[in-house]
């Protein structure tokens, strides 16, 4: 029997809702793969930021090997720049069976623009500088979808330009165009194996948890949350149908999710412990002057629908000129001749402003630099909760104890391990308070959903048991895995294992052909 492989990643999706919805017969799609599959809770990886996450499911390495840490990462010369598929240092999943003669698609899944030439089909997902033909192999694919579909929904749900209410149906539309395309793809082309990615779970969970648990029956957005899952059951059900019943399918999730606890601004608590200084004029920590607010208003309506073709030629033609003016603004108000540490993105990792390394460098390696990190540490897990007076953070580890492999150079010098996952550092407030409401760029609403180490893990399919629940899997064991179900040795050296107790025979026989 030919093997053929499907996964579809529903981001940050929870069997804390999914199972109410599948029981209340709201996910008939997803109920049944569970009853006729294996499923159970896929245990994620700390930080849950979706770089690192992508990067260990599509490698089956740690990020201290495949090099994806953050959205925005420093690289060898001390500055940040934008990441995307070319900062993978790891093989994926899809290079790995394309030399092995194997045939992929690939559909949105993050980080991988540019496109990779394999044998196959492959659309770049949420990396990607925006839609347009560069973001399809092969060539000549994104024209025919358009061609046939209209506008290719790209990152649609993202909060750039959207008003709250826009996503009373934003979801379900969505999903629908999103599926409309990946649905045909699938079924009109030859693969073994493919991976689809679908955002709408992730960002209905950070946008709406607050509203799911609403009590308030007049509160328009308490279904909003709900209706995203229902939509991707949907989507589910029509690619599962696209594979073909010879197909085996795999549907996860990179995290768990739940409620926010708080909001944090870890820059302000580097401020207030003198380990950060503003320059004279500034801005509030967090706030932003006058270059900043245009940089949000111009980036705010950019990716707006109305301005795609705009958004593309900036992001993709521009992209040296917008990396330096993103530095430029969004440090502009620290004086970096009295920083020696300052926090940025959505975890809040902390970087030391190194000599040798950062451009405005000012701590010495050695004693200064571990006796810095060190004092920061302590100052972090010390914060407490003021709404609930526990402790916000488990841990302060250091990169370097993290992290190990030849990419740890390009890591945090220190990451926060935040209690439950229920706390999230604030992009964008004028507050001067360290704990407050999770505030995001480009959003007029807090959000009130965080990551939970908990993901989901179901499979199905000829070579599948039908066992019910399985146990002890995780995040860094699903690609051994997939190559395993597909026939193929995984490579030397990866750091997670084959889930055996998944497969009917926990020894597949090897694949006995090659199709290059």
């Amino acid at each position: 029997m030919h093997r053929k492989l499907l996964v579809v990643c529903l981001a940050e999706a929870t069997f804390d809702l999914i199972r109410p919805f599948a029981d209340a017969g709201k996910m008939p799609n997803v109920a049944r793969l569970m009853s006729d599959g294996v499923w159970g809770r896929l245990r994620s990886q700390m930080p849950m930021v979706t770089p690192q996450m992508c990067g260990t499911i599509v490698t089956g390495r740690s990020p201290g090997e495949h090099g994806l840490f953050d959205f925005y990462q420093r690289g060898p010369d001390g500055r940040f720049r934008e990441t995307d598929g070319t900062w993978l240092k790891s093989p994926p999943i899809w290079q790995l069976l394309h030399e092995r003669g194997l045939t992929c698609g690939i559909v949105n899944v993050p980080f991988t623009y540019p496109p990779t030439a394999i044998r196959g089909f492959m659309i770049s997902g949420e990396d990607a500088p925006g839609a347009h033909a560069s973001i399809a192999h092969p060539r000549g694919l994104y024209r025919e979808l358009t061609a046939r579909f209209g506008r290719y929904h790209l990152k649609d749900t993202f909060p750039g330009g959207r008003q709250k209410s826009d996503y009373l149906t934003l979801f379900t539309e969505d999903v629908r165009a999103q599926t409309d395309v990946f649905e045909h793809v699938f079924a009109s082309r030859q693969w073994d194996f493919g991976m689809v990615f679908f955002s709408h779970t992730a960002m209905a969970q950070h946008y709406f948890w607050g509203d799911h648990l609403s009590r308030d029956a007049s509160n328009p957005y308490r279904g909003v949350l709900e209706s995203a899952y229902v939509a991707l059951d949907t989507a589910v059900g029509r690619l599962v149908a696209a594979a073909g019943d010879n197909a085996s399918v795999f549907v996860i999730s990179d995290s768990g999710a739940g409620p926010i606890a708080s909001g944090v601004n870890i820059n302000r608590l580097l401020e207030e412990r003198g380990f950060l200084c503003r320059s004279i004029g500034s801005a509030p920590s967090g706030g932003g002057g006058t270059s900043e607010s245009l940089r949000k208003r111009a980036q705010r309506y950019l990716q707006s629908e109305r301005f795609a073709p705009l958004y593309f030629f900036v992001n993709h033609r521009l992209r040296p000129l917008k990396v330096w003016m993103q530095s430029r603004l969004s440090q502009s108000s620290i004086d970096w001749s009295r920083t020696r540490a300052y926090s940025r993105g959505q975890w809040g990792f902390v970087y030391v402003n190194l000599k040798g390394r950062d451009p405005h460098g000012i701590v010495e390696r050695g004693a200064e630099y571990d006796e810095l990190c060190t004092r920061i540490a302590r100052e972090i897990e010390q914060l407490v909760d003021p709404a609930s007076g526990e402790r916000a953070v488990n841990r302060v580890w250091r990169g370097d104890e993290l992290y190990h492999g030849a990419m740890v150079e390009w890591s945090p010098d220190l990451v926060i391990d935040w209690r439950d996952g229920a706390y999230m550092p604030n992009e964008a407030t004028r507050s001067t308070a360290i704990f407050g409401p999770r505030q995001r760029e480009y959003m007029s609403w807090p959000t009130t959903g965080s990551h939970r180490l908990d993901g989901v893990l179901i499979a199905a399919g000829p070579h599948v048991r039908s066992a019910g629940r399985i146990e002890g899997a995780r995040l860094i064991d699903l690609l051994p895995t997939w190559m395993h179900l597909l026939g193929q040795q995984p490579p030397q050296g990866l750091q997670g294992s084959v889930l055996h107790q998944l497969f009917v025979e926990p020894e597949l026989p090897r694949a006995a052909i090659s199709r290059a």
